[in-house]
């Protein structure tokens, strides 16, 4: 059996080495061309040694006629494959570009000087270290014109793209121009399949050059040359079949290969979920035009058509290929969206057997094919991909799902129905799942989706990971903050047909710094995005070919002054201080803290989702929360009072240990955080109905000195401060000011008592300064405040003391000034309804007069009925402005840059929540400010692109408008 077998075997390759010496005797007699077209006859008419000899094909391959079966077995085969192709003379000089080029820039013949000054070449040096200078130092050795067909990009190294420049033969050959470049004692050429490859030493860099026919290849990579001639010459895979490149074309893209565009210029940090992406696809020309549209904004578009075949589609393809239709979901897709993608697929996802099973609802799913068609059935085609940058509770950017929904009742019923069952949570119409399974069946087979929530938004199912973005999405679709209502973005839509396989939109500034976290710290990705700030595409497909447009804006259209950003809803409360900003999160933002009157506290991220949601029971917060470092950690606490209690939790609602604190009486003013005892840990300074005033430690108990009384209830928050070298505990309580030493005692000279109430205290300098209820500016310091010329004399009866109280310290005196103790206090008139606010204290420039520019410290205040001042510290009045109308009854001015224009603003709120403001330099009326009723406004740029947001509480919740920069 043994001798048969290696009987055989030699048999076999004697029959191999007969063919191939048959090939080769033949071609070199006839040509590799002409033995083709003869062999294929040959087979086609007989097999047989009497019919060869007849059609006279023996004569030039006698070994044929001997032994037709072994050349039938190796070189038949061979010459069919060889057959598709053709001989290197007769190729087109795409053909020599190597399949792993992504793309190819096309010339048509256009001068090498020329080109050099087109911007989309200009780019490459960005994308490699090749100084776009060598070339011309090469061409300029040629007196005649040199015209470039293209510049292919071949990959080179981890994170570069190599330019190949093929050019025409100038007439002169590659040789006389590369002896220019010769070095001595240097290599300067070396041979490959028969070709020579010149190195030309330019400066600190070498090139390496060929001469193919009447081809020069170019290229710092000798790699990128060297395939370049074996691709030619049929031993290297090439770019593949494509029609040959009209004069207008401008791009050859080598879609196979973009994936490996995807790795060398945006240097994703996971590899793996790139691969494959573009199986499935053929190579595709692309045309640019500049002129399409007469509009301003448009730089350029892209359009061609991309060879698919089904067969090979990779699951992200058939994503984007499917047959077109039209699409409502941009009806749900927020303002804000850094990135999505509309695209269609249909309900009748397979999922696989192995899927790995998340949770018990899995387990069911794949058991219950009954359930698995009832979710199918509920599920229309369309779908959508979301991106969004970092929300600033986050520090990484966040993604979501949306699906059209064929039945969103019965939608609805099967999440309830889960719910029922124990295989979702839900809270507020809001339902956590887990589960692989129906991941994939309401995002699609690439969507990843495993622990998520869903929320059912009209027709549409919100699907996220993160409940505070679903809730958002749902709110910004009923009050229509969504792509579909932006004349900006209908503008750019309407360019492309209403259906279609898939709508791409992306704005380049937030889909990069969506993307930022997921790349190398070495990429090229903020490069090319700084090239376009919106792009548009849409994908139709038509047979076998997927027709591609893309639209590229210069800029955004920045014509809207001011832009709604954002609602939360609040469930119809009001808040019951001004929202607080602070970074709890740990991102690159920070965060807003409200509690409203419905005993909630809510906290929202910089793009408006929530991200907390604590209460306070049956105890109305006072104030504001205030976010702490309470265990000296670098973790976040919030704290808040709330009718007798003071709430704590960590930044994920979770309460702390030996919280609430519960005291015997209601608070009455909002609550201080202070080391007061100076050993490092903060205290809580807190005042309560019986006119108390406590210091409580970590554990709620006061400490020593602690409490101390005053003489009338407190509704202001508390201050600690130093102040003329000394720590105090400061409380202003009606008509006084009181200020105690860290152990409870009254500091000397202190409580100072004036005529009328005092409002929120300053501290400026040496001095304090306070409002009061009869329209005078108070300042009590160690020095004399204020000119004498404006001075208002105190009244003699300022002993406002109850009873029994020690009145060492009232204030009395008369004439210009009154002296308490070691300080003096003084008064300027302001107007005749109350002061409000706490004083403002800036540095400011006002033109006085029209005439001359005054620049100097001033002070801001605002009275009751609707007047705003600016007083310099001698007290003279600088500028004063009216809203017309009552101000709101809390301290609501504000000096600020409001619409960032770099101006500073004086800023107020009427009782009706309507928002003014003037410029202080000029004194001109601030435009276009947003005319909903709102409380506790905030100026800030909370979403830290340089623009000013607008934050505060109107019927519709927590509102967010952004001030685009003049």
């Amino acid at each position: 059996m043994e001798k048969a077998i290696f009987r055989g075997l030699r048999k076999f390759i004697r029959w191999m080495m007969t063919g191939m010496a048959a090939a080769a005797s033949a071609a070199s007699k006839i040509g590799f061309k002409k033995l083709i077209q003869k062999v294929i006859f040959y087979m086609i008419m007989t097999f047989s040694k009497k019919r060869c000899a007849r059609r006279g094909i023996s004569q030039y391959f006698p070994m044929i006629a001997r032994s037709t079966f072994p050349f039938r077995f190796f070189f038949i085969p061979l010459l069919l494959l060889a057959a598709c192709s053709q001989h290197a003379d007769d190729r087109e000089w795409w053909s020599a570009i190597p399949e792993e080029v992504p793309l190819v820039m096309l010339f048509h013949d256009a001068d090498v000087s020329t080109v050099l000054q087109d911007r989309k070449i200009l780019a490459l040096e960005e994308l490699s270290d090749m100084r776009l200078g060598m070339i011309s130092d090469v061409t300029d050795q040629v007196q005649a014109p040199v015209t470039l067909k293209a510049v292919a990009l071949y990959p080179s190294g981890s994170h570069q793209l190599q330019p190949l420049f093929i050019m025409e033969d100038p007439g002169t050959g590659i040789g006389p121009i590369a002896r220019s470049f010769r070095r001595e004692f240097a290599e300067n050429s070396y041979q490959f399949r028969n070709h020579e490859i010149h190195i030309l030493h330019l400066e600190r860099q070498k090139m390496y050059g060929v001469q193919i026919r009447d081809l020069i290849f170019l290229s710092r990579n000798s790699a990128a040359v060297e395939n370049s001639i074996l691709a030619l010459f049929g031993e290297h895979p090439g770019i593949g079949h494509i029609d040959a490149p009209h004069e207008n074309s401008s791009y050859l893209l080598n879609t196979p290969q973009l994936t490996k565009w995807v790795n060398l210029l945006g240097a994703p940090r996971y590899l793996p979920r790139f691969s494959g992406l573009f199986e499935g696809t053929g190579p595709a020309v692309l045309s640019v035009s500049d002129d399409r549209y007469d509009d301003p904004l448009l730089k350029a578009t892209l359009s061609g058509s991309i060879p698919i075949t089904d067969t090979d589609a990779s699951a992200f393809l058939n994503t984007f290929s499917a047959g077109p239709a039209s699409s409502d979901l941009d009806r749900y897709i927020p303002l804000d969206a850094a990135f999505f993608a509309i695209f269609h697929q249909s309900p009748e996802v397979r999922i696989p057997e192995d899927t790995p099973r998340a949770g018990r609802l899995d387990s069911l799913l794949l058991s219950d094919p009954d359930l698995v068609a009832e979710i199918r059935g509920t599920l229309a085609r369309p779908t959508a991909f979301l991106a969004f940058e970092a929300s600033g509770f986050l520090s990484v950017g966040e993604h979501m799902y949306l699906r059209r929904l064929e039945d969103p009742a019965g939608f609805q019923r099967i999440l309830r129905n889960l719910q029922r069952d124990g295989h979702a949570e839900e809270s507020n119409d809001v339902f956590y799942i887990n589960s692989n399974v129906l991941g994939q069946l309401l995002g699609g087979p690439h969507s990843r989706l495993t622990d998520f929530y869903v929320l059912r938004s009209a027709n549409a199912a919100v699907i996220t990971k993160r409940s505070g973005l679903a809730r958002r999405v749902d709110q910004d679709r009923r009050r229509r903050a969504v792509v579909y209502y932006d004349d900006a973005y209908m503008e750019v839509r309407e360019r492309h047909p209403e259906s279609v396989s898939a709508f791409l939109y992306s704005r380049s500034e937030r889909l990069l710094n969506y993307l930022e976290p997921m790349l190398n710290p070495v990429n090229h990705a903020r490069f090319l995005g700084s090239l376009a700030d919106v792009k548009t595409a849409s994908l139709v497909r038509s047979g076998d070919l997927l027709s591609f447009q893309m639209d590229v804006y210069v800029s955004e259209d920045r014509t809207e002054p001011v832009r709604d950003v954002w609602v939360y809803d609040l469930r119809g409360s009001r808040i019951t201080g001004k929202p607080l900003l602070a970074n709890i999160g740990g991102g690159a933002r920070d965060e807003i803290l409200v509690a409203t009157e419905s005993n909630h506290i809510y906290g929202i991220a910089a793009d408006g989702t929530g991200f907390l949601e604590i209460n306070t029971g049956n105890d109305r917060p006072v104030g504001s929360p205030l976010v702490f470092d309470w265990y000296a950690n670098n973790q976040y606490a919030i704290l808040i009072a709330a009718g007798n209690k003071i709430y704590a939790w960590n930044n994920r609602g979770i309460p702390l240990p030996n919280f609430p604190v519960a005291m015997e009486e209601r608070i009455t003013a909002p609550l201080t955080l202070a080391d007061v005892a100076r050993d490092g840990r903060p205290e809580m300074i807190v005042t309560t109905a019986d006119r108390k005033v406590h210091v409580l430690d970590q554990r709620g108990r006061n400490i020593q000195g602690w409490p101390q009384d005053v003489n009338v209830q407190v509704t202001q928050q508390p201050v600690f401060r130093e102040f003329g070298g000394e720590q105090s505990v400061w409380i202003t309580a009606g008509n006084g000011l009181f200020a105690f030493s860290p152990r409870g005692n009254l500091r000397n000279g202190f409580p100072v008592f004036i005529e009328s109430d005092l409002g929120p205290v300053t501290f400026h300098g040496n001095r304090i300064l306070a409002g009061a209820s009869d329209g005078h500016l108070y300042a009590i310091g160690r020095e004399p405040f204020f000119a004498d010329s404006l001075v208002v004399p105190l009244d003699n009866n300022t002993n406002g003391l109850d009873p029994g109280m020690d009145n060492r310290s009232a204030a009395a005196g008369s004439g210009s000034s009154g002296s308490s103790g070691i300080f003096h206090v003084r008064r300027v008139y302001v107007g005749n309804a109350p002061i409000i606010n706490a004083p403002i204290v800036q540095t400011l420039t006002i033109d006085h007069d029209n005439s001359q520019r005054i620049r100097e410290r001033m002070i801001g205040v605002q009275t009751q009925n609707g007047n705003l001042f600016l007083l310099n510290e001698a007290g003279h009045l600088r500028m004063t402005q009216n809203m017309g109308q009552p101000a709101a009854s809390y301290d609501n001015m504000m000096i600020t840059d409001l619409n960032g224009n770099g101006k500073t603003d004086m800023v107020g709120v009427s009782a009706n929540g309507r928002v003014y403001a003037w410029q202080v330099e000029s004194g001109e009326q601030v435009p276009d400010i947003p005319s909903a009723s709102m409380r506790y406004p905030i100026v800030n740029d909370i979403l830290g692109n340089g623009d000013k947001e607008l934050i505060g509480q109107t019927r519709d919740g927590l509102r967010c408008w952004s001030f685009r920069r003049p």
